[in-house]
């Protein structure tokens, strides 16, 4: 094995361990459908700035369902996985396809941040078996997702000089 593929594993693993304490570790529940807010989206949304769009999106699915495994949402994990995942890998895409314009990623973000909000309003939704009280959850996951933007902007700026991709 390569010394790059041994440093996007590494890379990956790190990531999606941040993504799975930050999820963990302040969680505000969702009394509907039983889920949490929380501010591992940030991580997420940083792992596929700084590590590229699939190392981003298995750190954020991995890391994810790893915090609701061991956060006895065991339920969600599945769902977790996908819904993460694919929003990681809507951002990335993004990025790759907007031309070049400064903070790109802030609406890669926001467009994986729809998909995340609408995912988990489905899934919940089906989980509780009424499509009605689940949209009070919609405001938490939107605000969740904002607060995700924020921390990775945050943390962007430290790692601003920090060169991790290749």
């Amino acid at each position: 094995m390569d010394d790059t593929k041994v440093k996007d594993m590494v890379y990956t693993a790190l990531f999606a361990a941040l993504v799975c304490v930050a999820t963990f570790i302040i969680k505000v529940p969702l009394p509907v459908t039983g889920g949490y807010v929380h501010i591992g989206d940030g991580f997420i949304f940083l792992a596929v700035i700084l590590i590229g769009k699939k190392n981003g999106a298995w750190a954020g699915a991995i890391g994810s369902a790893l915090a609701d495994i061991i956060g006895a949402y065991s339920f969600y994990a599945l769902p977790t996985f996908i819904i993460k995942g694919v929003m990681a890998l809507i951002m990335g895409t993004m990025i790759e396809k907007l031309p070049a314009i400064k903070h790109k990623w802030v609406a890669g973000a926001v467009t994986g941040s729809i998909w995340q909000v609408l995912s988990y309003y489905v899934v919940g939704s089906l989980m509780v078996g009424n499509f009605l009280t689940t949209i009070s959850e919609i405001p938490g996951n939107t605000f969740q997702s904002a607060v995700g933007i924020i921390v990775s902007a945050a943390a962007l700026a430290v790692f601003k000089h920090t060169p991790i991709k290749g």
